[in-house]
């Protein structure tokens, strides 16, 4: 009965690792479109 009870993980514990790839590509994908967004700010700025 336990079992079917307790949640089970969809995913294994990724252990200690200061960085993991699910982490670094969350990073690079925030820091990609936020480069994006200036860029275009610079390029068209947004006057009153």
């Amino acid at each position: 009965m336990p079992d079917v009870l307790s949640r089970k993980e969809t995913e294994p514990d990724e252990g200690p690792a200061r960085f993991n790839r699910r982490r670094l590509v969350r990073w690079l994908t925030i820091l990609t479109i936020g480069t994006i967004t200036m860029v275009a700010c610079w390029q068209d700025p947004l006057y009153p």
